[in-house]
Parts: C-alpha cells; structure tokens; sequence
C-alpha cells in the first residue's frame, strides 16, 4: 500500500469493523483506549463513526489490534449478528465477551461464505419454518419433528448422519476452536443461511448429535422467539429427541422392563445417549417414574453420566465449506484476491476460521488471495 494509499484509510474507515477486530480480541474499549493512547469515549465515536482516526492513530490501531489497516476500510456493509438473534444455551456460565467474541467469528465466517457463494453453489436452505408457541403443549415440538422428518423424506428409522443431514439442506455447521467449556451449541439464522455452532470441546459424539438436532429445532420451530429463555430450550430438546428417536418407531423398541442390555443395543442402533433414550422412553410412556428415577441413580453410581459405556464412534463434522474451499481451489478461473474476506484477514485469523470448518493444518487449500 502506497502513502498516499494509507492516507485514504481514515477517509473510507468503518466502524463496523473497528468493532468486530477489538471483539475478535477480546478488548474492552477502556483496554483498546489505554494502547493506543485515546479516550474510551473517542474509541467509541470511531466505532459508531461519529469520528475517525488519524493516519497515526490507525496505525496504532492497527498494530494494537493486530489487523491490516485495508481491514478498517469500508468496502461492503458489515452484517452485525447481535446476541438476540443467536440462540445461545448457557448465556449464564458463558461470559458477555465470549458470546460477542463468538458472534463476531460468525460474522466473519458469513463473509467467507458469501465469498464461497460467487464461485460455489452451495446447497439450497430448506428448513421447514413450524413456529411453536410459547403457550404451546409438550405435543408441539412433537409434532414439529416429525413434520420435519415427513418433509424431508426420512423415514421412521435412526438418522445415519445428522450433521451431514443439516449440510445438505443448506445449513452451515462449524465447530469452532475456541477451548471454553462454557460454551455449548448454539445457532443462528440471522444471517439468511442458517448456522448451526457445535463445541469443538464434546468428545461423545451421541451427545453431538442431539446438539445438531436441538439447534435444528430452533431453526425450525423459533425463527422469531427470543432466545435464551428456558421454555425455548426445552422445546428444542423435545424436538432434538422426537426427530432423533421418532415416537411410533422407538415406543415399540423400548422394553417391557428396564434391561441395560437392550437399551445399550438401542444405543447402538440409534446412536443417541443412554440418557436421551432413557429419557425418551419416560416421555412415551414406556418407562415408569420410578424406574427413571433408578435408572438415574445407576447412571451416577456407575460415573456413566460423564463417560458413557459403548462407543459409537468419533463425533460427526462438517465437511461441506471444506469442500467448497477445495472446489475454489481447484478452479482455476478465481480471479486473484478474489476471496476478499479471506485476503483481509490476519493469518491467525483465516487459520482460526478454517479450522472452525474442518481444514486443518496439512490439508488446508491454498485459496488464491493475491
């Protein structure tokens, strides 16, 4: 970038993304303020652009921030994805800065796939839209599922890959790298093409499949519901274990009696938790109270509700914005620096955003940036 280049900057600054570099960092506005030798108030009116910086100050933005000063030009509408319109399950033990941290990769990850998207065709979003209320029985999210399965054409019988089931009906799945135990699966539709957001941290890869299947009934049942609220979860989790275990097939599988080795053999076959499918069958009816009760018992004396008996294999990943990177690679018609989000970026910040989808190092393409 020429001199007279840099000086343009400040002229083409936008706050939006000023926001989004500290976010990424994890910095107060009074922290970013101190390194760069302003006022919390100025870093303010630069992000809500009632200001800009200077050349010098961008600069020190910049640096502090670790962000090429082309990323703060303004080139296209920076697409916030405010808290609200995430359906985030732990907002209590995940702290304010986290989620805003997060949603801020989401952002980032939304223009990697609009970028994607002008030389992929990626596939159609096909979510049924069955809102449940919130005045609604314990039937309704039922009865969203097995609609939803009815829509897609799935049968009565176990889903052999739920995160590759969401994939193909549009839905963008990542599992981000971020090491915090506090935050658990999360989604959002805001941005148009549904996100589903699965803890890279969960090993137990039937717990993560109900994960993929409680975020998939927000997408399908809480489009406009606030988020967050105990009513809302509760109804994804009924949805996640109808669509996962649907009511007529799995009721008649359920024993007679309690018997560990047929719902270890139901586990298999269905590859849900002992848990759910404890939990399911005293939803149905199959089970009894009492016998839920001991069986929750047995489950904690055994130490089976941290590590459960019978493994069903790794967790499932998302493998299509790997393969759409691939396809982008491959083609060897992208014009140079075309995939602009990716160009903008730091390189510890596209490495983080193509580990969240599944490249890793050794296998990363090499997307032309310019």
């Amino acid at each position: 970038m020429t001199t007279a280049e840099r000086r343009l900057v400040p002229a083409l600054f936008d706050g939006g993304r000023l926001r989004q570099a500290r976010t990424f960092r994890g910095l107060r506005k009074a922290e970013l303020a101190a390194a760069i030798g302003v006022t919390p108030a100025a870093v303010g009116q630069y992000e809500s652009e009632r200001t800009r910086p200077s050349v010098h100050v961008l600069a020190s933005l910049a640096l502090s921030l670790s962000f090429p000063p082309e990323f703060f030009e303004r080139r296209t509408v920076v697409r916030r994805i405010e808290e609200s319109e995430a359906h985030f399950r732990k907002l209590r033990s995940t702290s304010k800065a986290e989620r805003d941290r997060l949603l801020v990769r989401l952002e980032f990850l939304t223009e990697l796939v609009e970028d994607l998207e002008r030389h992929v065709e990626l596939p159609v979003v096909t979510i049924p839209d069955l809102p449940v209320m919130d005045d609604a029985d314990e039937v309704a999210p039922e009865a969203a599922a097995a609609e939803a399965r009815r829509v897609w054409g799935l049968g009565p019988g176990p889903l052999d890959h739920v995160v590759r089931l969401l994939e193909a009906k549009g839905v963008i799945v990542v599992r981000p790298h971020v090491n915090n135990q506090g935050v658990d699966a999360f989604s959002t539709a805001a941005t148009g093409r549904p996100i589903v957001v699965l803890g890279s941290d969960k090993a137990d890869a039937a717990r993560s499949r109900f994960d993929a299947a409680h975020e998939l009934g927000h997408l399908v049942m809480h489009q406009d519901a606030d988020p967050g609220r105990h009513l809302i979860e509760r109804q994804a989790h009924r949805f996640a274990g109808a669509f996962l275990m649907p009511a007529e097939t799995i009721r008649a599988e359920f024993p007679t009696r309690m018997s560990w080795p047929a719902f270890f053999r139901l586990k298999q076959r269905w590859r849900v938790s002992l848990q759910s499918l404890l939990y399911r069958a005293r939803t149905l009816g199959t089970l009894s109270p009492d016998a839920y009760q001991r069986a929750q018992i047995y489950l904690s004396s055994h130490g089976w509700r941290e590590h459960e008996p019978i493994d069903i294999g790794a967790p499932e990943q998302p493998t299509l914005l790997r393969r759409a990177l691939e396809l982008v690679q491959q083609d060897l018609q992208v014009a140079k620096g075309s995939m602009a989000s990716i160009a903008r970026l730091p390189e510890d910040v596209v490495e983080s955003l193509l580990a969240d989808v599944g490249v890793h190092d050794g296998e990363r393409p090499r997307v032309v940036v310019g």
